[in-house]
């Protein structure tokens, strides 16, 4: 299964495969999606399931700021996040 992203282009978004995404595009990710690929969280918090990449079963927060890196494959599991690709 492709994962597909939410591209905020201007005033708009796009839906495009994640492999389309380049360093400094700016996604929604909204719950129950996975994160289209590597970046930092500029806008909103997010608890994540990343237990496809770490095997840690408990989810972790991650919130604009301080602790905003996350991971592409892993699955938001609350609220709605902005995240530029890095």
């Amino acid at each position: 299964m492709k994962t597909l992203a939410s591209r905020i282009i201007g005033n708009t978004t796009e839906q495009v495969k994640a492999e389309q995404l380049c360093k400094g595009d700016v996604v929604i990710v909204k719950a129950g999606e996975f994160i289209p690929g590597d970046g930092e969280i500029i806008e909103g918090a997010a608890i994540l399931d990343e237990s496809s990449i770490t095997g840690e079963s408990a989810p972790v927060v991650h919130e604009a700021g301080d602790r905003s890196a996350i991971t592409g494959g892993t699955r938001l599991l609350s609220e709605m996040v902005k995240i530029r690709i890095t």
